[in-house]
């Protein structure tokens, strides 16, 4: 190879070095295609990472609790939380039963204002007009069948003395529904309705 050939292969070289140098503008329109085709792709990318998690939410609210790893791989369920032998024998525990009742002398027990469902109150039951109607938290309650009295009620001065009363408990057992239990005087506890009104001796 001679001068001049070495010295034209140089140049050549060297043009080229310069031209990849120089930084190439890209013209204006293709910078927005491109621009908007990133956003794009990121618009993309972010409804699908949200898709994502949102079916993660909801296969976990509709599959519920899964076990833990460790109890998956051995088989053994999931149990609920246990409770305490009083709170779960509280919890489960039926209502004591109702006990006979004597008339206070002092008077009859006070009544709720607002009685509780399924809670049972003292009452003496005035039945010198029979055993159709009382009155006992603000409401009249018609007694739904007929109401078997035993001989010997007592009254606030002793045995069969006026007014005769049936000492017992009422129970409200829904928004217009009670019953009437008293133990030692009757069999069987009276169901009983709210009415609106009631004869005068009632």
């Amino acid at each position: 190879m001679n001068d001049f050939e070495g010295r034209e292969q140089e140049e050549l070289r060297s043009g080229l070095r310069e031209l990849a140098d120089q930084q190439v503008p890209v013209p204006a329109p293709v910078r927005e295609v491109v621009e908007r085709g990133r956003r794009r792709r990121r618009v993309r990318v972010a409804g699908a990472v949200t898709a994502v998690v949102a079916c993660a939410v909801a296969a976990g609210v509709l599959s519920g609790p899964q076990s833990a790893p460790d109890e998956r791989r051995s088989g053994k369920a999931v149990t609920a939380p246990t409770f305490s032998a009083t709170a779960s024998e509280f919890a489960s525990a039926p209502a004591p039963a109702p006990v006979r009742r004597e008339v206070d002398p002092a008077g009859p027990p006070a009544q709720p204002g607002s009685p509780v469902l399924g809670q049972a109150y003292p009452f003496d039951w005035g039945v010198h007009c029979g055993a159709r109607y009382l009155r006992f938290a603000g409401r009249i309650w018609q007694a739904q069948a007929e109401v078997s009295l035993p001989p010997g009620l007592p009254g606030v001065h002793g045995p069969n003395s006026a007014p005769l009363v049936v000492p017992g408990y009422v129970t409200v057992t829904g928004a217009d529904t009670a019953r009437f239990e008293a133990p030692g005087y009757l069999r069987e506890p009276a169901a009983l309705r709210a009415v609106d009104d009631a004869p005068l001796c009632a």
